[in-house]
C-alpha cells in the first residue's frame, strides 16, 4: 500500500514524526468508569466472550484460571483475561466447546488507521488555522452553501474514536464535549500526545500522534457548531485493539454522540464489533467509517458492515484516489487528497494529509448537519440515507468502477437545497 504524505508546517525537529502505514458526543461523564482498554502488546492475552449469563461465565473462567475483566459496553460480550501460559488460540478453542459460551473471539491487535506518511514543505503556512475551514475540498462538497442555509450541526456531539485530541488547539477550543475517555491508558484524559516509546517496535516513535486532532478539525470544518467527544482507542504509534474500539463505540452512544467517526479499521470481521455498530445504529447514531487505503477492491471492516456509512477517497478531478480501497460496500466518496487539518506537533499547528480517514471526517461532519435538532429535513433517523440520496455521480471520472464507489460524491449543496 502506497503511503500518503502529510505536510507538517513545522521545523526539522519533527523529522521523526512519520506516520505508520497500516492495513488499512451532550454526553457527560456520569456513571462508573469504563473498563480499561488493552494495548496491542496485551491483546494476545485477552479474548471477548458472549455467554448465556455473566454468572455462568465467571464460574467458567474461575475454573479455567481466567478472569472476567468486564463488559464491552453496547454488546453482549465480556472481555476476558486468559490464563498465563495458555495461548489465545488454545483458550478460544476450549471456550467454544463450553455450553455456556455462545461465541468467543480474539481481541485483534491489528486495528489501525489507514494512513502512512512523511514530511514535505507545508502549504497554507501563511494563514494555517483559517485555511482548514476555507480549503477547496469544502467548496467541492458544498459545505459553505450548507452553512449559509443554516446547517451548522449546532449542539450535535460527534465522537471521534482515534488517537485522542489536542483540546488546547485553537481549532478545538470551545468545541470539545465533556466526558472524553482514553481506552488505551484507562483514564479520562484522551490527549493526542506521544509517550516517547516505540510501542509497536517498528523503529519509529509516536508516529500516530496528530491523527485524531486532524480528523476532528475536518469534522468541525463541515459542522462548525458541533462538539467533539474525543475517545482514544489507538495509541501514539497507531496501534489499537478490537476491544478498545468496541468499548469506544458503546461509550460514545451512552455519552450522547449522534455521529461516530471511525477513521480506522481491520481486515477481519469480528462479531462483537458488528454488534456494537448495529446497536449504535439502532440507537439512532450514524457510524461513519473509512473504507481503507489498501488500493484494492476490498473494503475494510467495520466500514463494509451495512450498519456503517463507508467512505472512499477521491482526488481533485473526482477520480478515485490511487491509495483508496473501493467496492460494493462503499456508500459515499469525499475529497481525501492533500487536505489541511489541525496538528498538535507542527509549528503552525496544521498539516497537509491524504487518506480515507479524512474523507470519512468530512462525511461525519456532514451527518452532524442533519442530526441537529433545529433542522427539519431530514427526519433524525434518515441522515445517512439523505446524504447518499443526494450524492453526485462520479461515474464519468471513474468509468471502470461502476457501482464500486457507492452513490458518489458527498454533495451538501443538493442535500440542503430547499425543494
Amino acid at each position: 500500500m502506497t503511503p500518503r504524505v502529510p505536510s507538517f508546517a513545522g521545523s526539522a525537529g519533527l523529522a521523526g514524526l512519520v506516520l505508520l502505514l497500516a492495513a488499512c458526543g451532550g454526553g457527560g461523564s456520569g456513571g462508573a468508569p469504563p473498563v480499561d482498554g488493552a494495548s496491542p502488546s496485551t491483546a494476545a492475552t485477552r479474548i471477548v466472550v458472549n455467554a448465556t449469563s455473566l454468572d455462568e461465565l465467571e464460574v467458567l473462567c474461575d475454573d479455567k484460571g481466567a478472569t472476567v475483566i468486564g463488559p464491552v459496553e453496547g454488546t453482549d460480550y465480556y472481555l476476558v483475561e486468559i490464563p498465563e501460559g495458555v495461548s489465545q488460540e488454545d483458550f478460544l478453542e476450549d471456550m467454544h466447546d463450553e455450553l455456556e459460551v455462545e461465541d468467543a473471539e480474539e481481541d485483534s491487535d491489528e486495528v489501525a488507521f489507514p494512513e502512512g506518511g512523511g514530511l514535505t514543505i507545508p502549504a497554507f503556512a501563511d494563514d494555517p488555522v483559517a485555511s482548514v475551514g476555507t480549503q477547496p475540498a469544502l467548496a467541492r462538497i458544498g459545505a459553505g452553501l450548507a452553512h449559509l442555509r443554516g446547517y451548522t450541526g449546532r449542539g450535535v456531539i460527534v465522537a471521534v474514536i482515534d488517537t485522542g485530541l489536542d483540546a488546547s488547539h485553537p481549532l478545538m477550543v470551545g468545541h470539545v464535549a465533556p466526558g472524553g475517555y482514553d481506552f488505551v491508558d484507562g483514564d479520562a484524559s484522551p490527549s493526542d500526545v506521544g509517550n516517547g516509546i516505540d510501542d509497536d517496535r517498528d523503529g519509529l516513535i509516536d508516529e500516530g500522534v496528530g491523527h485524531g486532532t486532524f480528523v476532528a478539525s475536518l469534522v468541525l470544518a463541515v459542522a462548525p457548531d458541533a462538539r467533539i467527544l474525543p475517545i482514544r482507542a489507538l495509541n501514539s504509534d497507531n496501534g489499537g485493539t478490537a476491544s478498545t474500539v468496541g468499548l469506544a463505540i458503546g461509550y460514545a452512544v451512552s455519552h450522547g454522540a449522534k455521529v461516530i467517526n471511525l477513521s480506522a479499521g481491520v481486515a477481519q470481521e469480528l462479531n462483537f464489533i458488528k454488534q456494537a455498530v448495529a446497536n449504535a445504529r439502532a440507537a439512532g447514531v450514524v457510524v461513519v467509517a473509512s473504507g481503507g487505503n489498501r488500493q484494492i477492491q476490498s473494503v475494510d471492516f467495520p466500514a463494509k458492515q451495512s450498519d456503517a456509512l463507508a467512505v472512499a477517497a477521491v482526488g481533485a478531478t473526482d477520480a478515485k484516489a490511487p491509495f483508496s480501497s473501493y467496492g460494493s460496500a462503499i456508500d459515499l466518496v469525499a475529497p481525501g487528497v492533500d487536505l489541511v487539518g489541525a496538528h498538535p506537533a507542527s509549528f503552525f499547528r496544521t498539516a497537509r494529509w491524504s487518506g480515507t480517514s479524512f474523507s470519512t471526517a468530512l462525511v461525519a461532519g456532514a451527518a452532524a448537519l442533519f442530526k441537529a435538532a433545529d433542522q427539519p429535513l431530514p427526519a433524525p433517523g434518515d441522515a445517512a440515507r439523505h446524504l447518499t440520496d443526494h450524492a453526485r455521480s462520479v461515474g464519468a471520472a471513474n468509468p471502470t468502477l461502476a457501482d464500486l464507489l457507492g452513490s458518489g460524491m458527498l454533495d451538501l449543496d443538493a442535500a440542503t437545497r430547499v425543494p
